[in-house]
């Protein structure tokens, strides 16, 4: 059964006993969710080995893509890898300072013939971190979780599950849905396959029909602003 990403979420976690540290949370269509600690500098930064893209190493995707072959899923790491290219950069996280927030990657997946993705639950996500970090100087409630759980909204490009429309992609001059294609909606409201949007801003940081600025944005500005 085909399967694709539904949504991409960041998070950022602000507690005081964690530093440079990364938690992946992915949520299948079952319900069932895996959820993973990682050194966040391990992934990420200036000099990684060929085929990184925006400073998110190549080992972060084979690790990603290894634990949706467990659920035989195929081709998620790529449709991250366009999402994360888009929107984000990485390039400056080879060293983090003391106390930098810890940052939650959240993968929804979804089979191609469902409607939508539930959206997330902000408790489950604090429950999941707290009990990934099992934080060690303090004991902290959900309800306090979930005052350092702050969402990370993508600045340039957003999925948008399920598309279906009339019209072509500007780029690649294909309909939508393209086979195991997920669609990128722009800050500036245009659609476009995810793989034919994050290879045109790579390039060129710039809508290619309205012309609007589209950088991806230093995940160091998000982390600690």
């Amino acid at each position: 059964m085909k399967s694709r990403l539904g949504n991409l979420r960041l998070y950022k976690f602000d507690v005081a006993s964690e530093s440079d540290v990364g938690v992946i949370i992915i949520t299948y269509p079952s319900g069932l969710s895996v959820i993973e600690k990682i050194q966040l500098t391990r992934y990420t930064g200036r000099r990684r080995r060929r085929g990184s893209k925006a400073g998110l190493s190549k080992s972060f995707l084979d690790k990603v893509h290894w634990s949706f072959m467990e659920q035989q899923y195929s081709n998620i790491d790529n449709q991250i890898s366009d999402y994360i290219v888009s929107n984000f950069c990485f390039k400056d996280l080879d060293i983090v300072p003391p106390a930098c927030p810890v940052l939650v990657f959240h993968f929804h997946t979804r089979f191609s013939e469902q409607d939508h993705v539930p959206e997330d639950n902000i408790t489950s996500i604090a429950r999941a971190v707290l009990s990934t970090l099992r934080v060690r100087d303090s004991v902290l409630s959900v309800e306090d979780a979930l005052t350092k759980c702050v969402p990370i909204a993508p600045p340039t490009t957003e999925i948008v599950d399920c598309y279906q429309g009339s019209e072509l992609c500007c780029l690649c001059g294909k309909g939508y849905p393209k086979e195991d294609e997920i669609v990128h909606k722009t800050r500036c409201n245009h659609i476009f396959h995810a793989t034919c949007i994050s290879r045109y801003l790579l390039r060129t940081p710039q809508c290619p029909i309205c012309s609007v600025h589209l950088p991806p944005v230093d995940i160091r500005t998000l982390l600690f602003s």
